[in-house]
């Protein structure tokens, strides 16, 4: 029973994954999430009834400021400006996003299952994708909110996503695999993630996917040195050309955003941003209550700050940081930024195993967590489907690296890892390619 349920928790979980850069497919996600729900509390109660297959727990250095953050956050409900707004955004916000949290940490229950999950997620973005080139070639125009929630949010499932192409492009151990269909795949996405992203007119997605890039590189050039010594052109070389290829897209998108409001240049384009009038705007009623903030919701102000700047736009502090600030106060941004330092802190602690595969987890989150701060520093895209990707991947990275610890203590010499079967359809793990 307990494999059955597994098995469908996978589907689900996989499914759920695949649909959430779409927001075209509203009852698909919701099956999908309420069947992985399901599946998940199913699961973890098998598993609990028996010490050997006990999922094993984050610990508290991560469960600690996750659930302050949580708490703290539905507390605010008590002084919030709009009671029945902060209701709300709880409980898709907070609530489903634990929920999303808990149902992927439980199916990522071994390699197969990461595999699986990593697939859906490039599955999505080639879907997407193709489907917005086409939208484009057609049509003579994206229409991003009709199929992928805006031009905003694609733009971060983009940078979300790009950790995991890292793991595609990179030369052993620290990639997937070490075939030629591996590369090929991983250059077919990142052309389509290039290509789309350029779409968008984003300027901060070039900039945080360099970010990710850079991270990703710089950690896992640290963690396996002596391949870096051994083959550093095919280290250096491809990185080299992306950010070469991702500085030439944000100047790109600079000049003609600079052309288009017709301010004349790039430095005065920058300038004159609208955001840093919102930011002083913001700074002022964080000033105003800065322990406590204004209850729970990304636009708790909106219509405060979108009268003061004049643009409807700016109903938001765009920023992550700023904007849990300006909710929560300063006790829910300390917890926020506690439980995402705790993760942090557990892929450097994976980084730095002996074993390559856990050491590849730690690597992607690294990755993962720099990209995201990165982007959401000029905005705040922790909101609906961009958060539960982000909790999505952070989880399922965290559920199987957990596990593997648990494997490792208990097998040091891996050999029940190893004699895992390894699926054709996706590359092997580093350490399971032997």
């Amino acid at each position: 029973m307990a494999d059955h349920i597994n098995r469908w928790l996978l589907v689900f979980a996989s499914a759920y994954l695949f649909l959430l850069p779409t927001n075209a497919a509203t009852f698909a996600v919701s099956l999908a999430f309420g069947g992985a729900a399901l599946c998940a509390v199913t699961a973890f109660i098998l598993a609990w009834r028996n010490p050997a297959t006990r999922i094993p727990m984050a610990g508290p250095s991560i469960l600690v400021p996750l659930g302050a953050w949580a708490l703290w956050s539905c507390a605010s409900i008590a002084w919030s400006a709009d009671p029945a707004y902060s209701r709300g955004q709880l409980a898709r916000e907070v609530m489903d996003s634990l929920l999303a949290m808990f149902i992927f940490y439980v199916a990522a229950r071994d390699a197969h299952s990461l595999r699986v999950l990593i697939g859906a997620a490039f599955a999505s973005l080639a879907c997407l994708a193709l489907l917005a080139i086409g939208m484009a070639a057609i049509a003579g125009i994206w229409d991003a909110g009709r199929w992928h929630h805006g031009v905003g949010a694609w733009s971060t499932w983009l940078v979300l996503i790009a950790p995991f192409l890292f793991a595609l492009l990179a030369p052993p151990p620290a990639g997937f695999g070490r075939g030629t269909r591996s590369l090929v795949v991983g250059f077919l996405l990142l052309a389509l993630m290039v290509a789309t992203a350029r779409m968008t007119d984003n300027r901060v997605v070039w900039i945080a996917l360099a970010v990710v890039f850079a991270t990703a590189s710089l950690v896992a050039a640290l963690r396996w040195p002596r391949t870096f010594a051994r083959s550093p052109l095919r280290w250096i070389a491809p990185l080299a050309v992306l950010l070469v290829v991702l500085g030439f897209a944000f100047t790109d998108v600079l000049e003609q955003r600079a052309q288009a409001a017709s301010r004349g240049s790039v430095a005065m384009s920058i300038e004159r941003d609208p955001r840093i009038v919102l930011w002083e705007r913001v700074s002022e009623r964080i000033a105003a209550r800065p322990w406590t903030g204004y209850g729970f919701g990304r636009r708790i102000l909106a219509g405060e700050l979108a009268a003061e700047t004049g643009n409807p736009l700016l109903s938001h502090p765009h920023n992550v940081f700023a904007s849990q600030w300006l909710q929560t106060g300063l006790v829910g941004m300390a917890a926020f930024i506690a439980f995402l330092a705790a993760l942090a802190a557990r892929y450097v602690r994976f980084v730095r195993s002996r074993d390559d595969s856990l050491a590849f987890v730690g690597v992607v989150g690294l990755a993962l967590l720099a990209g995201f701060v990165a982007k959401d520093l000029t905005d705040d895209f922790l909101f609906r489907s961009n958060a539960k990707e982000l909790w999505a991947m952070s989880s399922f990275l965290l559920g199987y690296g957990m596990r593997r610890e648990r494997v490792l203590v208990s097998d040091p010499n891996g050999a029940a890892a190893r004699a895992a079967a390894t699926p054709p359809h996706l590359p092997p793990l580093p350490s399971e390619s032997a």
